[in-house]
């Protein structure tokens, strides 16, 4: 019998599992895929490394940096800001104040006919706030408060592409209170990838601890209070069963409504033998006539490791509805094309990945107070891999003040 199970080895569960190792408590880790990391994660094939859906580290994350350094994951970052694909042509959308080596970048951001003055101030002084404006409840739709503040073209061209892309929802109905809470993140910090894929992440936590505390290829079967058991029909107790488990999982195991608007992540992976443009950023999609693309990035730009040598990997995030299985690629393939010319003719298609639940239902309260269970995740508050290690931590805090107070 071990003092602690904690059921999931993604970032959440690692970092809880960190937190007690540090405490000398006798805990195992269960994790029922044959890696750690969960939807922070990459699958490896023929060379290239292909992160389950287009993600960005930040280098603002602080409870990341708190215990995994950048030299660990070889973190490099992309410039601040962003390639636009609008009807009138490409612009450019570059941070002036972080990339200072770009010398056009304050010119061209003025200059810019991708909003107004106005809108740019405004975003630049809203970056700064820790909450929500007045009038504005942290619970009202980011898409109320845009509407309100900034510009049409502002919004269509630059506010929706990029953040409908970090939330996965383009409709933008997620909470102000998330909005704030990451544009202030990504105000202050840069987007980065680690040289081996987002996998560096668990990886790097899985490494600080002993692997025999870690049970791959364990599936749990049903959860009842301090007894876990396994669909090989072993069970397992422990004073305290911690779930580091993403949001429909556990609502299916403790019988809660699931999620009703899952935020879905759609990614295309392409190889080619040149990169369709030159700047480590990212090419945001604003053509009103397209539907299905909607960034592109190129990792290679920033690091080589993603692919074969002399090869370039293409990252094009899709509209998440767009689902292979049904839908024609020749119709990305065209949209592509509009964007990059004859080129994209010569790519060659590595893999589609579709992660479902790739971000939590901002709407579910799972009210999990009186379960008798110590849960951890990112659904607890605005998802992001930063808020992920923190609900690791602050399970295991919980778990260690328990033992305080008996």
């Amino acid at each position: 019998m071990h003092e602690v199970i904690i059921v999931g080895a993604g970032i959440s569960g690692l970092r809880c599992a960190l937190e007690l190792e540090a405490a000398g408590i006798d805990y195992i880790v269960l994790e029922k895929a044959s890696y750690v990391g969960g939807r922070c994660s990459s699958e490896f094939f023929e060379g290239y490394i292909l992160d389950r859906g287009f993600q960005i580290l930040l280098d603002s994350y602080e409870e990341v940096f708190s215990v995994i350094s950048e030299s660990d994951l070889g973190y490099r970052r992309f410039l601040s800001g962003a390639l636009i694909d609008t009807d009138r042509g490409v612009r450019h959308l570059f941070d002036p104040f972080k990339n200072s080596g770009l010398v056009k970048t304050a010119f061209q951001l003025l200059t810019s006919d991708v909003g107004s003055l106005k809108d740019k101030w405004r975003i630049f002084k809203d970056s700064k706030r820790k909450t929500p404006p007045v009038g504005f409840a942290p619970e009202s739709p980011t898409e109320d408060y845009l509407r309100e503040r900034f510009s049409r073209r502002f919004q269509d061209e630059f506010l929706r592409p990029f953040w409908g892309s970090v939330f996965l929802d383009y409709d933008l109905r997620v909470p102000i209170a998330d909005f704030f809470h990451l544009l202030r993140l990504f105000s202050v910090g840069f987007g980065g990838l680690p040289a081996k894929g987002m996998q560096a992440i668990p990886n790097a936590l899985a490494d600080k601890l002993p692997s025999e505390r870690i049970l791959l290829n364990s599936s749990v079967h049903a959860l009842t209070h301090n007894r876990v058991e396994l669909s090989t029909g072993e069970s397992l107790e422990a004073r305290q069963v911690i779930l580091a488990l993403p949001q429909d999982v556990i609502c299916n195991f403790l019988n809660f409504q699931g999620p009703k608007h899952p935020r879905t992540a759609a990614c295309a992976y392409f190889s080619a033998d040149h990169p369709p443009f030159d700047l480590p950023s990212l090419r945001l999609n604003a053509l009103s006539s397209h539907r299905l693309v909607k960034t592109t990035c190129v990792p290679t730009t920033i690091q080589p490791g993603y692919a074969p040598t002399g090869r370039s990997l293409i990252s094009v995030n899709l509209d998440p509805r767009f689902d292979y299985n049904t839908s024609e690629m020749s119709n990305v393939v065209s949209e592509l094309a509009d964007l990059f010319g004859g080129q994209v003719q010569d790519w060659d298609l590595i893999k589609f990945i579709r992660v479902e639940q790739a971000l939590p239902d901002y709407s579910v309260d799972l009210e999990l107070e009186n379960q008798g269970y110590i849960v951890c995740g990112d659904y607890g508050t605005t998802p992001s891999i930063n808020n992920a290690f923190a609900s690791g931590r602050n399970a295991a805090d919980q778990y260690l003040f328990s033992l305080a107070d008996n």
